[in-house]
């Protein structure tokens, strides 16, 4: 690979240009597409959301979980340097880093996993670094072949979806026994939008609403936020035992949990009964059962 080929990366409109840069810089100058660029906010932010509301539990138990959010946010920031700029390093680090939140997702969760057999357990680091490994040599293909990253994607996020799947159903957490269907649902309808807007090219110029792509980051982002959700309940009920902490799923704006809602979660102290002595004015005592912070 000649330096001539790397400095391309670098050039404006050297990547994939989606349905939107019709109408390219348009709104701002210096921003290709200027939808796509923008829906990518809750992708960067929604993942920060999450950490901050859990932030005693990953000081206390388990700060691993932080590392596949912050891939997310950094996912959410690479897309919106490629959308601005169309340039095909931001491609392909957009693009890649979906591969690695898979990958770093599944070391850091898989612990906690049912699916995982139990007789591995012991063979854990040996099979963390085997899913790093391979990830680094598909991620080293893809930069020398960029045509690869789609038939990548596509190969982690099947087994990925059916992993979804299967763990929030045998979770046994009421809070999260529809986030499976809710994540497929919102992932099903943003990657039909994703199709739609690089294949119809065409008919959405002809209706003149070439924003599929900036839909696709919406639902994308919130199914991915949805996911962490998901898999940070079952981190915390499965140690439940090694901590002071319970959790519990709630929803903004709509409290019944709309699709469209924000799931989020509410996290507090586990409290222990202990009985408490009351004196009264005749010097008498009775005793009284309290609830105390652990």
């Amino acid at each position: 690979m000649d330096s001539s080929s790397i400095s391309r990366w670098f050039e404006y409109e050297s990547g994939h240009a989606w349905c939107e840069s019709a109408y390219k810089y348009q709104t701002l100058p210096y921003v290709a597409e200027f939808a796509n660029t923008c829906t990518n906010l809750p992708i960067i932010v929604l993942p920060l959301v999450n950490i901050m509301l859990l932030r005693r539990y990953l000081h206390d138990v388990n700060g691993g979980l932080v590392f596949p959010q912050l891939l997310l946010t950094f996912n959410g920031l690479a897309s919106t340097y490629y959308h601005a700029t169309l340039n095909l390093f931001g491609q392909l680090v957009d693009e890649l880093s979906l591969v690695w939140i898979i990958t770093v997702f599944l070391v850091v969760y898989i612990p906690v996993m049912k699916w995982f057999p139990e007789r591995f357990s012991k063979r854990l680091t040996v099979v963390r670094w085997v899913v790093l490994i391979v990830t680094a040599v598909v991620s080293a293909l893809c930069f020398l072949e960029p045509n690869l990253n789609a038939i990548a994607l596509m190969l982690f996020s099947i087994p990925a979806a059916v992993v979804i799947r299967y763990e929030g159903k045998q979770s046994g957490i009421p809070d999260i026994e529809n986030f499976p269907s809710r994540i497929l649902a919102l992932w099903g309808v943003a990657f039909s939008f994703w199709f739609a807007d690089r294949l119809l090219c065409d008919f959405w110029l002809y209706l003149g609403t070439p924003y599929l792509h900036a839909l696709f980051h919406l639902l994308a982002g919130l199914a991915g936020y949805t996911i962490f959700i998901m898999f940070s309940m079952i981190d915390i009920e499965s140690r439940s035992k090694t901590h002071r902490y319970t959790a519990a799923v709630r929803y903004f704006p709509d409290k019944n949990g709309s699709i469209f809602s924000f799931p989020y979660i509410s996290l507090k102290e586990r409290s222990h009964k202990v009985d408490v002595p009351i004196f009264d004015s005749n010097g008498n005592t009775k005793t009284v059962t309290d609830d105390i912070p652990t």
